[in-house]
């Protein structure tokens, strides 16, 4: 009896090599042509199908962006750009019975680090399985893998952070199941305040274990990116992925902001044309950012859509797109007086970053004027894209970028 069950459970453990890719749309495939045709697939594929549809619609070219919850999977260190509590959902659902569904939520940590909790989910249903060279299948059985995520993400400098991810993978295939370990690690550097490059090992010895004692290895993924942003309200980015023993995958994407709160974007992801948009809704106090991707299937060539929800608690404004569009009730001409200016804001800014320069205009073409520490709180003032005005304790009027500071209640 035991010699009997071995090969069945080695079989079955075969398939989730394939699983991510062949479903019913084979059926009259044997088995015996499905493990030929496993060299297309590998373990923990689902790991790779990549979240978020922002990210996706911009052709994957993210790791040197990652400044929302999705971080937590492009590159964890870009965690530690978020200032506010927000979670992320995506679900799609995939030809022939296949749902990926993708959550994310990070939330900021006293001294320059956020946490963020992540679950990646795929299944596949009806999977046809034969134990000998026939068109009827034996039985049907289905296929579902998570992954859960523990990340963090934590500022080194004012313009270098590190971050990290610890993934547990549960495999179940049939009757029989798999749990797994793994890690990613992940490096942000911001040279200039429109220059990012973004570094991402993942899957650092990460494997699963088969209740027979088969484990299975899942290759482990470099990805380096780096993003450009010409002018506020473009963004260019590119991405270079290795997977072990796999060719090199390219990535390029853009977003362009023609108003503050509907982006637009367009990518490339290794020879397939992506593209999306955006809308950003303030609801209250609160912030909320619906989004859309689109790709093609690389199995079936069919349109794959993409929706993906993140909502920021206690964020008015998205850093990410800037302040959305006010109504022109106020005169152009005139600018607010600073009196005004304190009424209409009623903030205190703290400042997030271990060490911030101030500059005497907003941008870095300004002179720097001084530096402020971590913790301080001033008086903050108007706002010019992703620059706050904010008031220094000699009186003086400085700037300081928005990335590194957080409003508070007086």
């Amino acid at each position: 009896m035991h010699q009997r069950t071995k090969p069945i459970r080695v079989g079955f453990a075969t398939l989730l090599l394939i699983g991510t890719f062949f479903n019913n749309s084979f059926s009259q495939v044997t088995l015996d042509k499905a493990l030929v045709q496993q060299a297309t697939g590998a373990a923990g594929v689902f790991l790779r199908m990549g979240v978020g549809a922002r990210a996706l619609g911009m052709g994957g070219a993210f790791s040197g962006i990652a400044n929302d919850p999705s971080a937590a999977y492009w590159n964890p260190s870009g965690l530690a750009q978020i200032h506010n509590f927000q979670f992320e959902f995506m679900n799609v659902n995939l030809p022939f019975e296949r749902t990926f569904n993708y959550f994310s939520a990070a939330l900021p940590l006293k001294r320059f680090m956020t946490f963020a909790v992540s679950w990646v989910g795929f299944r596949v249903e009806n999977l046809e399985a034969r134990t000998s060279n026939s068109t009827e299948p034996d039985f049907l059985f289905n296929n579902t893998q998570n992954a859960f995520f523990f990340s963090i993400g934590t500022s080194v400098t004012h313009n270098f952070s590190i971050g990290g991810s610890a993934k547990f993978i549960r495999n179940e295939l049939g009757s029989l199941t798999a749990n797994g370990l793994g890690f990613d690690g992940s490096i942000l550097f911001q040279p200039t305040d429109r220059l990012s490059l973004g570094l991402l090992l993942q899957d650092i010895g990460t494997d699963y274990r088969w209740e027979g004692g088969l484990t299975e290895g899942i290759p482990m993924t470099l990805r380096f990116g780096t993003a450009w942003k010409i002018f506020d309200g473009v963004i260019l980015a590119a991405d270079i992925s290795k997977t072990t023993d796999e060719s090199p995958q390219y990535h390029i994407g853009a977003e362009i902001r023609p108003v503050n709160s509907l982006p637009l974007r367009m990518g490339w992801n290794d020879g397939q044309i992506t593209g999306g948009a955006g809308i950003v809704v303030p609801v209250s106090r609160h912030l909320m950012e619906l989004n859309y991707g689109y790709t093609n299937d690389r199995i079936f060539n069919d349109v794959i859509h993409r929706v993906s929800l993140v909502f920021s608690l206690g964020e008015k404004s998205n850093m990410r797109y800037g302040r959305p569009n006010r109504s022109k009730t106020k005169s152009r001409a005139k600018r607010p007086s600073v009196s005004d200016l304190v009424r209409t804001t009623g903030k205190k800014i703290i400042i997030t970053a271990k060490v911030l320069n101030v500059r005497t205009g907003p941008g870095t073409k300004y002179r720097k004027m001084a530096q402020i520490k971590y913790g301080q709180k001033f008086q903050g003032f108007e706002r010019r894209g992703n620059w706050r005005k904010i008031k220094l304790g000699n009186g003086q009027m400085g700037w300081v970028h928005v990335k590194y500071i957080r409003e508070v209640k007086k």
